[in-house]
């Protein structure tokens, strides 16, 4: 596993010419190391995983490095790039054509070793940290980006993105059907895939403020009072090969068939919180849709 394309084999051809070249994958997450439900401490340990490896032990224990641990008590949010400087400069320096000299056992003789990170694997809060796009608001989605289809519903008090129809096949029978979809069909193609060089002309000039205390958006609203697409610029900007890769930041397996299960049975009323609600209803009546399930007013007020 790592990274591929025609646009990376182009720019760096040197990199796979040697197997014991690493491909790292990063990993973060938050913890309570004190397991107290009443406490709010929150620990971060930063992981880096050898993709080299067969996939039944890249994930073993021996085989992960905990090249930093950011303390609490609190997360540290935007300021995370902070404390990832000591680790970004490691990996500029294993960058370098001339690497690192280490020993290699099996064959006996020292070697130029490289490195490159590939991906970040987190879970939604910390891909927004790492990534530096906002994770809510009308523009969160992290492949549509500015075309993000977004719908802020004002009783359920959220915002709610329908485009996703979009990402079918043109003839596929849902694009044609709009009675549950805003009442108009879909004709529009899924939104274009913007690679590292279109992305980077987005939050080049994003400043950037470290430090709770300076406030929490680095960059104004816009003219719409809606809080902005990027948060700053994150520090993984600075590796050279950054902006030449496919996919620079994923969402791990875990919370996404986890929340897709939730999700999915909450709608059938079988698990956790139901979706069925009486301010999703006078939703459906503000947006005009689904008559029949639109809230009624009965003798006394009551919906």
């Amino acid at each position: 596993m790592g990274p591929s394309g025609e646009t990376w084999g182009r720019q760096f051809p040197d990199f796979d010419r040697d197997p014991r070249n690493i491909r790292f994958g990063l990993s973060i997450d938050g913890m309570n190391p004190f397991g107290e439900w009443g406490s709010s401490h929150s620990t971060w340990p930063v992981t880096l995983c050898m993709f080299n490896l067969p996939s039944w032990l890249c994930m073993k224990r021996k085989y992960i490095l905990m090249p930093a641990l950011i303390q609490g008590p609190k997360q540290p949010g935007n300021d995370i790039d902070v404390y990832l400087r000591p680790l970004v400069d490691e990996l500029l320096l294993l960058w370098k054509p001339e690497g690192v000299r280490v020993w290699d056992e099996y064959k006996q003789e020292n070697f130029d070793i490289r490195a490159l990170l590939f991906v970040t694997i987190n879970d939604w809060p910390a891909l927004s940290n790492l990534s530096g796009q906002s994770n809510k608001g009308y523009q969160a989605s992290t492949h549509c980006l500015d075309e993000t289809d977004s719908l802020y519903l004002k009783n359920s008090r959220k915002v709610v993105y329908m485009g996703h129809r979009r990402f079918l096949p043109l003839k596929h029978p849902l694009r044609r059907k709009g009675k549950h979809f805003k009442g108009e069909p879909e004709s529009r193609a899924k939104p274009m895939f913007r690679d590292g060089k279109r992305v980077f002309s987005m939050i080049k000039d994003v400043h950037v403020v470290f430090g709770k205390g300076c406030g929490s958006q680095p960059v104004p609203n816009d003219e719409n009072g809606q809080a902005p697409m990027w948060k700053k610029k994150t520090i993984l900007w600075e590796l050279p090969y950054w902006e030449a890769l496919e996919v620079r930041n994923a969402i791990d397996v875990m919370h996404l068939t986890k929340n897709l299960c939730v999700n999915v049975l909450g709608f059938l009323g079988t698990y956790g919180q139901g979706k069925d609600t009486l301010e999703a209803r006078r939703d459906l009546k503000e947006m005009k849709q689904r008559e029949d399930l639109q809230p009624e007013k009965r003798e006394k007020g009551q919906h």
